[in-house]
């Protein structure tokens, strides 16, 4: 029988091989996967007990003789053997058995993964040090208490003049911010002994840097919560460290450009803290929210939710009916499917009734400004230069949020 890897059929007669796999049993179900694969699936108990029998050695046709015998409604082992197959958590020893490889290759690649020494993260995250940053947080908190010049400036991003140096240097201090942020993340990961991977992404047109913590999956619920809230943590420790910083500049009489570039990250640096609350687009605090009510993916069954309402409402002309799917929790599901397309339509109102039309009336002032001749060449370069730079950015993450969905479509 001709097989290949995105259908592969077990053997009835033969034993299978399971590769090592993390358990993690939440409420009713098991958390089941290879954090070096970075795959993890939620399984009932009986499929957890046919995944022991198949490690114990039984055959698939053993494990349906004991388990079952020759009841009709017996669950369908082969059939669930075969997924497991396909997904690559067993294999049986012939020509097509593709899991060790996969194993293997995901051993080498070393070009995405973060390496470090879980001693080393472990130091990070000792308790003398988390004294410290909690000292650190605490002072600049208590200074910003003290002094208002040092609280949040809601009106720091807006200047008449230098707009595009101010932009540049925010961009290249958020960018070393955004890298800590995830370094956070990585290194809680790496003090548990998981391995994670970096890379860029989306969050809708967003472009972000993003770690990828599937890994944590491995280890009991109650410590996933470090790795997954550590960035935010971070951004803390940043935010106290902008504070006494404009304090020492304030005192210093420093120049005022300086002054505000420092107003600017600590506005920023709040700004990025309130967006992982954005839980609409798979930021931090969604990642706590799914592992609080153990759903590994609300954002991927939300899809599938609202895909099969909207095929209802319009009687079949939009949306996707897919197959029957029994979803973990429907009250948890139904709630967050309005908060994820509350948030979405609220994104896309401020995107075109705040974002571009700001960006126009810059742009029209600029143009203005050349055509009469009634104000600084330079203003109006460095406006025209500023508005093209954030929309330009807007575009590659538009572009980056859209190719894959562009792509499905076309995929017969």
């Amino acid at each position: 029988m001709q097989t290949d890897e995105s259908s592969t059929i077990a053997a009835p007669d033969r034993r299978c091989t399971v590769i090592p796999l993390s358990i993690q049993k939440e409420r009713d179900l098991y958390i089941v996967g290879n954090a070096d694969l970075g795959d993890f699936y939620q399984f009932p108990e009986q499929g957890l007990n046919i995944l022991t029998m198949l490690q114990a050695g039984n055959t698939p046709a053993e494990i349906k003789s004991q388990l079952f015998g020759d009841a009709a409604d017996a669950v369908d082992v082969h059939g669930f053997v075969d997924q497991l197959m396909d997904i690559g958590f067993i294999y049986q020893e012939g020509p097509h058995q593709t899991t060790p490889s996969r194993l293997e290759a995901s051993a080498q690649a070393v070009g995405r993964t973060f390496n470090v020494a879980p001693e080393f993260a472990k130091a990070v995250f000792s308790l003398p040090v988390l004294a410290c940053y909690l000292a650190i947080v605490l002072y600049a908190f208590a200074d910003a208490a003290a002094n208002p010049a040092l609280r949040i400036n809601p009106t720091a991003l807006y200047t008449d003049s230098y707009r595009t140096l101010l932009l540049v240097i925010v961009l290249g201090l958020s960018l070393i911010q955004t890298v800590a942020h995830e370094l956070g993340h990585m290194l809680a990961a790496a003090r548990q002994g998981i391995k994670s991977r970096y890379g860029i992404g989306t969050r809708m047109w967003t472009i972000v840097a993003e770690s990828d913590l599937t890994g944590i999956l491995a280890l009991p619920k109650s410590q996933r919560y470090l790795p997954m809230l550590s960035g935010l943590l971070v951004d803390i420790l940043c935010l106290s460290l902008f504070t006494i910083l404009l304090d020492v500049l304030l005192r210093s009489g420093a120049n005022p450009f300086v002054v505000q570039v420092v107003q600017v990250m600590v506005l920023e640096t709040v700004i990025s803290m309130g967006w992982q609350f954005n839980v609409f687009v798979k930021t931090d605090i969604y990642f706590v929210l799914c592992n609080y009510f153990s759903y590994p993916d609300l954002d991927l069954d939300t899809r599938a939710y609202l895909r099969h309402l909207l095929h209802r409402a319009t009687f079949g002309r939009f949306g996707h009916a897919g197959p029957p799917r029994i979803f973990n929790n429907p009250a948890i599901l139904r709630t967050f499917s309005l908060v994820w397309a509350f948030g979405r339509v609220l994104s896309m109102i401020v995107l075109f009734v705040v974002f571009l039309p700001t960006m126009w009336r810059y742009l029209e002032s600029a143009i203005q400004m050349l055509n009469e001749r009634t104000a600084s060449v330079w203003v109006a370069c460095d406006t025209i230069v500023y508005v093209s730079i954030l929309l330009s950015m807007l575009g590659a993450g538009m572009y980056m949020w859209l190719k894959p969905q562009w792509q499905n479509r076309e995929t017969p």
